[in-house]
């Protein structure tokens, strides 16, 4: 029998392996216990064997942008749009110029669908002093971003195309020049057939009833030519506008078949908010409206089943 003063020391040494739940070693996750003598921290206080803990074929997370580097970041982008913008201005602001020399040619091509639906309606009533000035320079505007408009969609190519993938690049080229086209052919169609069929329809609707008398102010009739030209070339965009949303997978051809009904009634809805307030020229754009609705729900639905 020891005396009571010899008893044993026991000395908690840590192991090398962890212990699971059970206590039964060589379980679960394994780690370097770096108190063991097995494995010496090194001058970092950390075991050599638990340095480079990460699984083979990972990548470690980026580091976090602190706020310097987002400040930066976001400057050198707002420096580029802001270049971009100048370069689309310094075309732009050439051609109003363009447009303000040439304001009696360009009235007489504005004026040119009323003179031949109704020639002795060409005489207008000015109600403020500056009547003539802000119909001149809404002209000479809307010249300016039409000749412009290459080049604003060529700067918006140019300010996205560092972020995109080389597939999402040619994307982006195509519709630009495919957007440019269509809005071109739908301000082509309102001024050529749009316009001239709505004078037809209108003047005579409006003498129809009792008092009426059509007099025009320079201001109302420009804004009329505009706002058609506007809303056809925009309605135009409505194929090119499907076919991107077939293929970022946001509109599908089941989806197209459910709501076709709606679509066809939101048709009508954006006809009614593109033109003047009468029913005629809103029925003379949700008719091409409709067409171009076909083309689009065709050329969806054939990308998805070749993406398939």
């Amino acid at each position: 029998m020891p005396d009571q003063d010899d008893t044993l020391e026991i000395i908690d040494t840590p192991e090398p392996w962890p212990r699971d739940g059970a206590g039964h070693p060589g379980f679960g996750e394994w780690a370097p216990d770096p108190r063991h003598p097995a494995n010496p921290p090194d001058a970092r206080g950390k075991a050599p064997e638990a340095e480079d803990a990460e699984a083979p074929g990972t990548k470690p997370y980026p580091e976090a942008k602190n706020d310097d580097s987002l400040r930066d970041e976001l400057g050198v982008h707002l420096e580029e749009l802001r270049r971009r913008l100048a370069v689309s201005l310094a075309v732009f602001i050439p051609f109003f110029a363009l447009g303000l020399w040439l304001y009696r040619e360009l009235w007489r091509v504005v004026s040119l669908p009323l003179e031949r639906a109704a020639p002795h309606l060409l005489r207008f009533q000015a109600l403020n002093p500056s009547d003539g000035l802000i119909m001149t320079m809404r002209i000479a505007f809307a010249f300016a971003m039409f000749l412009s408009l290459p080049v604003w969609l060529s700067q918006i190519w140019r300010f996205v195309a560092p972020g995109l993938t080389a597939n999402e690049l040619r994307w982006l080229h195509v519709s630009l020049g495919a957007g440019g086209i269509l809005f071109a052919a739908g301000v082509a169609v309102a001024y050529f057939i749009g316009v001239p069929l709505a004078l037809a329809w209108l003047l005579p609707f409006n003498q129809s009833l009792s008092g009426w008398e059509n007099v025009f102010t320079g201001e109302g009739y420009v804004d009329f030519v505009l706002a058609c030209c506007a809303g056809f070339g925009f309605a135009f965009e409505l194929p090119l506008a499907m076919l991107t949303l077939a293929r970022t997978g946001i509109l599908t051809p089941e989806s197209l078949k459910a709501g076709w009904r709606w679509a066809i009634l939101a048709i009508f809805v954006l006809a009614a908010l593109l033109t003047p307030p009468d029913p005629f020229t809103q029925l003379l754009l949700a008719l091409p409206l409709l067409l171009l609705f076909g083309v689009g729900y065709w050329l969806a639905i054939r990308f998805s089943r070749e993406e398939k």
